[in-house]
């Protein structure tokens, strides 16, 4: 499995989920709104007598609040749909090294790392448990430019590298971390459009 393949994964497994709570959110948003809508029949009934500017104020005032409880209800779920997301996405990654495919997905790390650096020299910063696979790798690169070597400082990670140039003055993190990291714009997007391009924000319309 690639790296490609597990962040496929995870977002696709962050639809599933946002679809699940939300639509149980989007239930609650509903019940919201009907609730609001007999309770302003029923003002509308008792205030049949009084000026009909007033009943219609009324009712528009229970429809505006129970709007913005149903768009309480679904942002509160949008915002506990990415924690649970990412927050199962994080264990999946911190077993990564227990993939059989994960040397070619260090390879992988490693290699986007060292082209987005853009140096004549670099240093691979790796986890204790991942220097036979950084030694490897700079082995198997022969003399392929950028110079490579491994860092004297190993970091702390479920796997990946911190690319730097010699001393680490200029960096690219690309730990499975990392990558978990920029993805969670994208899993927020994705459980957004779910949320609201189908129609989920009851209080938007």
């Amino acid at each position: 499995m690639s790296v490609e393949d597990i962040e496929e994964r995870i977002l696709s497994d962050a639809r599933a989920e946002a679809e699940r709570i939300l639509s149980r959110a989007r239930g609650e948003a509903a019940l919201v709104i009907e609730q609001a809508k007999k309770e302003a029949n029923k003002q509308a009934g008792q205030l049949r007598e009084r000026m009909r500017e007033e009943t219609a104020r009324e009712c528009a005032r229970i429809l505006s609040q129970s709007r913005i409880e149903a768009r309480k209800i679904l942002r509160s779920a949008r915002e506990k749909a990415i924690k649970e997301i990412l927050a199962k996405a994080e264990v999946q990654l911190e077993k990564i090294r227990e993939n059989p495919g994960y040397p070619r997905i260090f390879n992988r790390l490693a290699e986007e790392g060292i082209q987005l650096l853009g140096q004549d020299r670099v240093e691979l910063g790796v986890h204790p448990d991942d220097r036979l696979l950084a030694e490897t790798y700079i082995r198997n690169r022969g003399g392929v430019p950028p110079e490579c070597t491994l860092s004297p400082r190993p970091i702390m990670t479920a796997g990946g590298a911190v690319v730097s140039t010699p001393g680490g003055m200029i960096k690219v993190n690309n730990t499975v971390e990392a990558r978990l990291a920029r993805m969670e714009r994208e899993i927020a997007a994705s459980i957004s459009r779910i949320l609201f391009d189908e129609g989920g924000d009851e209080g938007g319309r």
